[in-house]
Order: structure tokens, then sequence, then C-alpha cells
């Protein structure tokens, strides 16, 4: 059984929190990564609201080619105690609580293709817990740990430009690694250890089955022994005022995987690897590139190649506007493959985020689809899309 919230009840809650927070809080104060300025006993909560619209145009299906949905999310953190310093970067310990409702689906079987074209169509849900965890430092922030029901997008193969499907690209693959098989929300644990900005080694570990819409406690101790695993270490190179950021990731999946080639043979302990690299090139231009390898024959894609670039203010006037291409291209598994369909998966998909204040940004996109329903000698198929995001 998953958590599930009332939404009158909600109402009740959210009402004192946007009315200036719950808690009382204490001079302590610290500045948290990703979160911000945090007084000790205070509860900090971020309301976000995420329309998605898409058409397709040359699809496989064009009886109703568009698609309607969105994200509500909410999260809420409450720091529970931290260290006396004067930069407000002392160790911390904070608790953290994300929940989410949301409407609609994917676009992707109108148009007849492996790709999720769309990350943020997650189907109709009820408001649920997917996020709740502890996090806390140690030796001067050296050490940061993350205990409870995690999502371990959060942390790896991360991307300064092609990371979050709310802000940036729509499509999955050119978000994240497309061979990485990621568990859903679920019980986990990371560690990182972080002796400087320069390098930095993580490690995690979580339940393989999980189900986004339960506790976790089920599939983690009343089920099949499967945990995921996954180490990353990375390096932040400046050169000047340029930044950039290298990462290589190593994933291991236990679970059981029947071979692809239909000869009822099993494997167990998979494993695979994948580089995520992000430069900036000028003060206002960032490229990036990703690759990722899985076993063939018991993985759809075999090798996973994406990249792109992302410009930023280039509109005299609009410094915050984002314009940004990718293309991502994966090799699907020969073992699988019917004899009219195409191996490689190629995707471009090309947006403009206008930022209009700090809380609303509209982003008109496009996508291209090579070879719709997968098959060779094909015509492209367009998507065209718009995102509406407003934050508070």
């Amino acid at each position: 059984m998953g958590y599930r919230f009332n939404l009158n009840w909600m109402g009740i809650v959210l009402v004192p929190f946007f009315a200036g927070g719950i808690g009382l809080a204490d001079e302590n104060q610290c500045e948290i990564p990703d979160v911000g300025v945090l007084s000790v006993g205070q509860f900090k909560p971020k309301f976000s609201l995420t329309h998605y619209w898409q058409r397709a145009e040359n699809g496989v299906d064009e009886k109703h080619p568009s698609r309607f949905a969105g994200l509500y999310d909410l999260d809420l953190y409450y720091l529970f105690d931290a260290e006396a310093d004067d930069d407000k970067t002392g160790d911390y310990l904070l608790l953290g609580i994300s929940a989410q409702t949301s409407f609609g689906h994917g676009i992707e079987r109108k148009v007849g293709t492996f790709y999720d074209l769309n990350d943020g169509a997650k189907g109709d849900n009820d408001l649920f817990i997917d996020k709740l965890f502890i996090e806390f430092t140690s030796l001067d922030r050296l050490l940061t740990f993350n205990i409870g029901k995690l999502d371990m997008i959060d942390y790896f193969d991360h991307s300064a430009v092609a990371n979050e499907y709310k802000t940036q690209f729509f499509a999955y693959p050119l978000v994240q690694n497309q061979v990485i098989p990621f568990p859903s929300k679920g019980l986990g644990i990371r560690g990182l250890f972080e002796p400087n900005r320069f390098w930095y080694v993580q490690a995690a570990i979580a339940d393989a089955q999980a189900e986004r819409r339960e506790t976790g406690f089920r599939t983690t101790f009343h089920d099949e022994d499967y945990y995921f695993s996954v180490l990353e270490a990375g390096i932040r190179p400046r050169f000047g005022d340029l930044e950039g950021n290298y990462r290589i990731t190593g994933w291991y999946d236990p679970q059981d995987k029947e071979y692809l080639d239909g000869s009822g043979r099993h494997k167990r302990d998979d494993l695979g690897v994948g580089l995520s690299l992000d430069q900036q090139v000028a003060t206002k231009t960032t490229l990036f590139f990703r690759y990722g390898w899985a076993d063939e024959r018991v993985n759809e894609i075999e090798d996973f190649v994406s990249f792109g670039c992302e410009f930023k203010g280039l509109i005299e006037g609009r410094d915050r506007d984002i314009i940004a291409v990718g293309y991502a291209n994966g090799l699907r598994s020969p073992d699988n493959l019917g004899p009219l369909d195409e191996r490689e998966l190629d995707l471009i998909e090309l947006y403009y985020r206008i930022q209009i204040n700090d809380h609303l940004h509209i982003s008109p996109n496009v996508q291209f689809v090579m070879d719709p329903g997968n098959r060779s000698n094909e015509s492209p198929a367009t998507v065209f899309g718009l995102r509406c995001r407003y934050t508070f």
C-alpha cells in the first residue's frame, strides 16, 4: 500500500507553510545544496506545477495525435540541527519529504518509438509521497549520507545542462543515460565522499524492485533480495572561468533477466557503465556528452550516445533565456530485432526556454524521431511540444 493524502487535509496543512513556515527558527543557519539557507527548526516548502502539451505529426497512429500531461510537486525540508558556522557551511541534519500527483500519458504510442519522449508524463496518479529521507553530513561536509525512500536519479548520472525534464529537455534519453536501469523510487542508502571541490566519489544501494507509490518495505524486506548498486567518481576542472564536470558511473543489477534471443536462458548479476560530461566552452555556451554500455544479451539497448549544446542569453535583453539542442542514439540488441526493425534509435530535440519571471517559464519544443514504429525506410516523425512551469 502506498502513501495517500486527502487533498482537503493537505490544503489545511499548506496554509501555515506558505504563510511563513512552521517551526521556531533558531539563529543557527545553514546553506544546503539544492535547498538554500535554512535555520534550525525551520520548515521550507517548495511547490511547482508543470504542464506539457505535445502533438505528433507523421507518427504510426495519427488519430487524436495530441497529448496533455501535468505534474504537481511539493517538497518540504526541515532542518533538525546545524553546526554554528560564520559562512553557513557547517555539518547539518535535514529531513526531506516530496509528494507528487500527476495526470496524462506520453505520446510514444502515437509516434511509435522505444524512447520516452516526455519524462514528465507519469500517468494518472493521486497524491502520494514519493520521497522521504534523512540527509546528514560529517567531518565538515567531507561525508554526506542520505537514508530513506530515495530516487537514485537525484544523485547519479548528472549533467549541468541535460539533467531535468521539468526545466531542460523533455525526452528521457536527453536527461539520463538510457542504459542505466535505475530502480523506481524506494528504500536506499547513498554516501558521498567529497574532499574538495575538484573531485568526489559516491555510491548507493537501493531496492531494485521498488514501486514508487509504495512505502518500500514490502519489496525491500519481504520479496527477493535484489539490491541495485551504483558507484560514481567525478572531477570538476576549471579552465579560467569555464567550468566542467566529468563523471564515470558503474552499476550492478542482481535481478534475474531472460535472454532476448528467446532461448529461455536467464542471467543474474548484470553490469554496465556510463559516462556523463559537460563543459563550458564560452560564458554562455555549454556542451554535454553521455555514453553508456550494457550487455546486449539481456538489455534492449547495448550502446547509447547523446550529445548537444546549451546557449544561454543569446538574445539581447533576454539574459535568462535558454536555447538547447540535443541528439540521442541507441543501438538495440540484435537478439531482439525483427527483419524490418531498425537497430539504431535516433532522436533530435530542440527547445527554447523563455524565462518570464523568477517563478514562471515557458518552453516551446520540437522533436524529430527517426524511423517511427522502429521500422526501416520510414519518414521521420515530428513532435511539437510546449511546457509551462510555475514554482513558488
